[in-house]
């Protein structure tokens, strides 16, 4: 007899056995109990989460001749008829290579004949979301008001696929992801079942590594009991999936966050060397620096990590050397690297340059980064300048003490960085020569600049920044906006503007949906000025400021 792969052998044949979808369960029981048996359903989910275990378990139990409690008996003629493939009023289709229309008029021509042994024709229609339009619209009337003695259960991974004409056509059911732990304990129990021991730790990595799908777990498991071993340990799933431990992966973070280029290289050879996967490789230190972020941003980590105590203390420690948009930044470049590696002839050598610009610090942390840099250099010419004053203080007394008294007070840096007063303490960013706009459309209108005077009346002007001024446009003025904003044009009212407030102005022209936005950007770009300039002046060097 041919082997039966795990997932098939150990697929539940009862409503009560499917794991982790008790929502579903509690409802289709119910349905079948009570005979309200609907005409379509439509099971949505990711892979592995039991939507075609359901549909099969569904087929048998509207059709059984002894129901149990809403469950299928599976031991009458009807049911073990389904289960054995041999009553053809049980249908089912993979959307995938039958989505074409002649396969659903096919369909849809069959359906009009009552049943040859069962209760209902069932069709279950998997990936339904594969079939083209054409084949959709001849099946939507058929759907619609099908004949009494025919269900169709519809199955998919991506409902937002489907036209909303389907979907408002059928009684619809997500199917969730299934724990951790529940998928541990089911593959703890197919294991034991079949003769096997397997420990926590290693039936939680297949659980992590199915990512939610109970159907990817029992495969894992299936190729791990290939070894022949009477007990499955961690060590024996990770040499099976080609991964690395976490120890491994906190000897590469730990090299990083220390800038131990030598011991990156040497890791990376020995993973090479191991035959690991560097894409899993890759991937699992992704998974490790979020677990880092996560102990950088909660005080119990452990409640949303799924390691072990002591892993976890260790990612606290490692955490703690790193601010959170370091971390961001080399998962956002080693997401990056992920995508690079698909289409890349030579991982090792990308993997090589990823970990040294981390080593490096050679990333781009974004707004984040370059405040935080700011910050530390202020902390530093902060030092330089306490430093100084305690100098000066210091020399000053020793002159006392020789009675000579110094020709000219010591300066301090702070003294040298004053603002001035000048234009009676008025700032440049005041803007309250703003009320000058009707002057301008004047001086426009004076000059014959018609096409500009008429697109500008009905233009709002507010103050974005110092040294800019914005023109907003309502929404319906588009075309106005894309007139003005020609450069011939602009340059034009720059210098009209500029003439009636007497200094440099520059114009933007945006939308009224523009303008919390645009004012926040130059807000922000204000600020990060600010700061440049002040530490220029604390520095007492000269700021070229190249306005782009």
């Amino acid at each position: 007899m041919a082997y039966l792969a795990l997932y098939r052998k150990w697929r539940p044949m009862l409503f009560k056995d499917v794991v982790e979808q008790e929502h579903v369960v509690r409802t289709l029981k119910n349905s079948v109990s009570e005979g309200r048996i609907a005409h379509a359903y439509l099971f949505c989910g990711t892979r592995g989460t039991g939507k075609t275990t359901m549909a099969k378990i569904l087929s048998r139990a509207v059709n059984c001749l002894e129901p149990k409690d809403g469950d299928p008996c599976n031991t009458c003629e009807i049911c073990t008829g389904i289960a054995a493939g041999s009553i053809l009023d049980v249908v089912e289709i993979d959307a995938a290579s039958n989505n074409s229309v002649d396969n659903i008029r096919d369909l849809r021509d069959e359906v009009i004949y009552s049943p040859s042994k069962a209760r209902y024709k069932v069709y279950i229609i998997d990936e339904v979301h594969m079939l083209s339009t054409g084949a959709f619209n001849a099946l939507l009337k058929t759907l619609e008001e099908p004949p009494p003695h025919v269900v169709f259960i519809l199955a998919t991974t991506e409902p937002h696929k489907l036209p909303g004409t389907i979907l408002s056509r059928c009684q619809r059911f997500d199917f969730r992801r299934i724990p951790v732990d529940s998928i541990a304990a089911r593959v703890e129990f197919i294991a034991g079942e079949s003769g096997i021991k397997i420990n926590r730790d290693a039936s939680k990595l297949i659980a992590r590594l199915s990512d939610g799908a109970l159907r990817d777990a029992i495969s894992i498991l299936d190729q791990c009991m290939s070894l022949g071993n009477k007990e499955l340990a961690f060590d024996d799933v990770l040499g099976v999936v080609g991964m690395v431990n976490d120890t491994f992966i906190a000897d590469v973070v730990d090299a990083v966050k220390n800038s131990e280029i030598q011991k990156i290289l040497n890791l990376i050879e020995h993973l090479v060397m191991e035959g690991k996967n560097i894409s899993q490789f890759v991937s699992e230190l992704i998974l490790y620096y979020r677990n880092l972020l996560i102990c950088s941003s909660t005080d119990k980590p452990h409640e949303i990590i799924e390691a072990s105590s002591d892993t976890v203390k260790k990612m606290k420690s490692q955490s703690e050397g790193y601010k959170r948009h370091e971390i961001m930044a080399f998962i956002k470049e080693l997401s990056e690297l992920e995508a690079g590696l698909r289409w890349s002839a030579h991982p090792r050598i990308l993997l090589e340059i990823a970990l040294i610009k981390l080593c490096e610090r050679n990333v781009d942390f974004g707004d984040a980064g370059i405040i935080g840099r700011l910050e530390k250099l202020e902390e530093t010419i902060g030092n330089i300048v306490s430093v100084s004053n305690k100098d000066t203080a210091n020399l000053i007394r020793r002159n006392e003490n020789r009675e000579i008294r110094p020709e000219t007070p010591a300066k301090s840096v702070e003294d040298t960085c004053k603002p001035s007063q000048k234009d009676g303490g008025k700032t440049a960013g005041s803007m309250k020569g703003l009320e000058v706009w009707a002057e301008v459309l004047k001086e426009l209108k004076n000059n014959g600049r018609m096409g500009l005077y008429t697109n500008l009346l009905d233009t709002k002007v507010i103050e974005i920044s110092n040294k800019v001024v914005g023109l907003v446009f309502s929404n319906t003025g588009s075309i106005n906006k894309l007139y003005v904003s020609k450069p011939e044009n602009m340059e034009v009212v720059e210098a009209c503007l500029g003439k009636c407030l007497g200094r440099d102005i520059k114009i933007k022209c945006i939308g009224e949906d523009e303008m919390v936005t645009e004012r926040k950007t130059e807000e922000e770009k204000d600020e990060l000025l600010e700061k440049a300039q002040d530490i220029a002046c604390r520095l007492n060097t000269k700021l070229n400021i190249i306005d782009g």
